[in-house]
């Protein structure tokens, strides 16, 4: 009987995972870089003070789409009221997924800092905003 050489087998996943992407060739320094003219834009994103305070704007600015879309909220214009609070939330966290995305994928260390400082920007003035509201509702509660 002829030796039967047996060679182990792959499977796709494994050759997938062995293959390198073009985003680590980006990470290894080797490759051809896709946005050369952004580089700088990246590098100075990547810091993770700038990550931070980044994403504590960009949770701000998702409150402010936020309470934007809560303003037209009345009583006699209910259900437009309502579908624009629902649409400007869900574009607010779109774009705060995008953004998220993008540093994933471009500035990776900072994508900490730069999601912290998404929650953060976000849930502390959200917070200080309900104390105050709290305060009001229960100063007029207290006059009654």
């Amino acid at each position: 009987m002829a030796a039967v050489m047996r060679v182990p087998a792959t499977s796709a996943r494994t050759r997938a995972r062995s293959s390198h992407t073009g985003a680590d060739a980006r990470r290894e320094g080797t490759g051809t870089d896709p946005l050369p003219a952004a580089t700088p834009i990246i590098a100075i994103a990547a810091d993770p003070i700038v990550a931070s305070v980044l994403g504590a704007v960009l949770g701000v600015g998702m409150l402010a789409l936020t309470a934007a879309g809560v303003s037209s909220f009345t009583p006699e214009t209910l259900e437009i009221g309502m579908a624009r609070a629902v649409v400007f939330m869900v574009l607010g966290l779109v774009v705060a997924f995008v953004a998220l995305l993008l540093y994933f994928e471009f500035a990776r260390r900072a994508l900490v800092p730069f999601g912290l400082g998404l929650v953060g920007g976000f849930t502390v003035p959200a917070t200080v905003a309900l104390f105050r509201a709290s305060a009001v509702s229960a100063s007029s509660a207290a006059r009654r």
